[in-house]
């Protein structure tokens, strides 16, 4: 019986072919639904295994149009050349992937790889006795195309142009999405082989307990000594959308001053596994407080955030553990850029959307509701996000890794390019994202006590966030060193915790030329945001600490000689870890020899008491943020 029914689908190969094209196409759909499946703990990103499943199950077509062709009465494989070439290529394709995945040690992607050598096999055999079959027909007299009296014309034609159209559109499909798969693999395992993790892998809970996942955290400079010591540890949290490595010059900097320093991969960036979708925020930095438990990092924490990181540090000082925290510096922090700048142009809306947030704040036992402050335009950016993360293992990501002009440390910006280009990175910022830009900052709303409230309204300031918390440091600080005798300028405040407020003076110019700025209306508006972007930054300095000084970084830089821009994060690192430790210190030593020190705006080098009082004077709203003369020697 198989014998007889050897060269048709209904024969042992045929069958296996057509068990792993259903195999294929059952998976394919369930990965598309499990990729956007919430409230579960991810560990990849489940759209290369569609994207696998994909180009299997077309694979699996193809050679079951092959297998069915061979020796039929009624048709004809054209080009059986080409098929043998292109189930030969798709072979060499297979493998290529089986083994970039294979080095990167994700054994899913291999195993799926290897399934496809299977049809794409059966291709190229079955191809090639088709080929040596129409030989010898030819050499007999034997027409090439016979088809059965029973067929009408209509029959015929319709399979004739199927056997011409399926080859063509189902080759430019397979081959394409398997050579993108193929080079995104390839790539994956050559930055695998060049660049070591240079962190550990910490294994943290979520979700109540019942899931684990790890996070990256790497360290510089805390070693056996350090911990003996007892000396504070500077914790890094970058901006968003940014790996550990656009702070690891920071990192370093801070080591070389002799503090130890370390820097936490949220979920999905750099080299942490994704956590569990959808995010809470207050979960995530619970997450970074178990990270550091368990590291151990026993020492007194000093949280150092760029841009959105500093507004996790301070929903850390809220919703994980502040009394081991010494000390805050904010690089460039707002609470909400998107909001601030919709503010900026006075929409009308702004208002009512804010209102809107507020109202559903976040609970500190419920999950935080997602509430979209401007909806049309988050969805846009959710659903940017999400396209990319679906076809980051193509490889298409790969082109729009930007420039780093000036990084620093230099011989590790392939490292840092590297963390841009794996499959994680668009799914980090998507499920960072959350689906509304405002989720991290909605999670700091819960947190807000009146008084504070009562301040910002008083100044007709927009965005919300709390005061840090009285207990800020008191597993090293005793109760009296933290407490100040006099009363606080916005008498709202109550932590005297030392933070260092360090912004681009860039982002406080408003003239447009500077910026190379012509258009009028262009000009207006980025005029309304530098305002808005030093008034945050005032308010800031007000109402986080007693103990809170602000610095704008303007002029040359001994470290490059360049004009302190906004990306003085990863440009100058070595000179601004110098200037936040001084700094740093200087607030800490003035507020234990001083009990009635106020917030003062103040620089890295000394300023006079004429100057103290001057700035402290006019600490209403229109204080003037000392400069940090970037040329001095600290």
């Amino acid at each position: 019986m198989w014998y007889f029914r050897k060269h048709t689908v209904v024969s042992v190969p045929g069958l296996i072919v057509l068990a792993l094209t259903l195999s294929f196409g059952i998976a394919f759909f369930a990965y598309v639904g499990v990729a956007n499946k919430r409230n579960r703990l991810v560990k990849h990103n489940e759209f290369l295994y569609m994207w696998e499943a994909f180009i299997g199950a077309t694979l699996g077509l193809q050679a079951l149009f092959v297998v069915s062709a061979y020796r039929a009465s009624n048709r004809y494989l054209y080009w059986t050349l080409a098929w043998i070439a292109y189930g030969i290529v798709m072979c060499v394709l297979a493998l290529c992937v089986v083994g970039g995945y294979g080095a990167t040690k994700d054994a899913g992607a291999a195993v799926w790889a290897v399934l496809w050598v299977v049809p794409a096999a059966a291709i190229s055999v079955y191809a090639a006795k088709a080929r040596r079959g129409y030989a010898v027909d030819r050499v007999m007299g034997i027409p090439e195309f016979r088809p059965r009296l029973s067929d009408s014309r209509g029959s015929v034609l319709c399979m004739v142009a199927l056997d011409t159209a399926f080859p063509w559109v189902t080759w430019l499909i397979g081959a394409f999405f398997a050579l993108l798969v193929a080079i995104q693999a390839l790539a994956l395992a050559n930055d695998h082989r060049l660049y070591d993790r240079p962190g550990r892998l910490v294994p943290v809970q979520t979700n109540g307990g019942e899931d684990w996942y790890d996070m990256h955290v790497w360290c510089a400079g805390y070693d056996a000594e350090a911990q003996k010591s007892n000396r504070p540890v500077f914790v890094l949290l970058p901006d968003f959308g940014m790996p550990s490595t656009s702070m690891q010059g920071l990192m370093q900097g801070f080591a070389n001053a002799g503090h130890p320093a370390c820097i936490v991969d949220r979920p999905g960036y750099g080299w942490s596994e994704p956590g569990y979708w959808m995010q809470d925020p207050r979960d995530v930095v619970q997450s970074i407080n178990q990270a550091l438990d368990k590291y151990p990092i026993a020492n007194p924490l000093v949280l150092v955030g760029w841009g959105e990181g500093g507004v996790w540090s301070q929903l850390y000082m809220q919703a994980a553990d502040a009394t081991r925290v010494i000390g805050m510096v904010l690089l460039d922090t707002f609470p909400n850029l998107e909001i601030l700048q919709t503010f900026a142009l006075n929409r009308t809306t702004t208002l009512q959307n804010l209102r809107q947030l507020r109202s559903l704040g976040a609970s500190r036992t419920d999950p935080v509701p997602v509430v979209n402050f401007d909806g049309p335009l988050e969805r846009s950016v959710s659903r940017m996000f999400s396209d990319w993360r679906a076809v980051s293992p193509l490889a298409l990501h790969r082109a729009r890794n930007a420039d780093w002009p000036g990084f620093q440390p230099a011989e590790s910006l392939g490292m840092h390019k590297s963390r841009f280009r794996d499959n994680l990175h668009y799914q980090a910022k998507y499920f960072e994202y959350g689906g509304t830009g405002a989720r991290l900052y909605q999670s700091l709303l819960d947190y807000v006590s009146p008084s504070i409230e009562s301040v910002l309204v008083y100044h007709h300031w927009p965005l919300r966030w709390p005061a840090l918390p009285t207990n800020a440091g008191s597993a090293f600080i005793p109760l009296t060193r933290r407490q100040q005798s006099s009363a606080p300028v916005v008498t709202a405040v109550t932590s005297n915790l030392p933070v260092v407020i360090i912004a681009s003076s860039a982002q406080f110019n408003s003239d447009c030329s500077a910026h190379g700025i012509s258009d009028s209306e262009e000009c207006t508006k980025w005029q309304a945001f530098a305002w808005f972007y030093y008034r945050q930054q005032i308010e800031y300095q007000q109402t986080l600490s007693q103990n809170a000084a602000l610095l704008a970084c303007v002029g040359e830089v001994d470290e490059d000689k360049r004009e302190c821009d906004v990306d003085f994060v990863w440009q100058r690192p070595e000179w601004l870890a110098k200037v936040v430790v001084k700094q740093l210190f200087s607030q800490a030593s003035s507020s234990e020899s001083t009990s009635g020190s106020k917030p003062t705006s103040s620089s890295a080098k000394p300023t006079s008491s004429s100057e103290s009082a001057a700035v402290s004077e006019s600490k209403a709203g229109s204080a003037e943020p000392t400069s940090v003369e970037p040329t001095a020697s600290v």
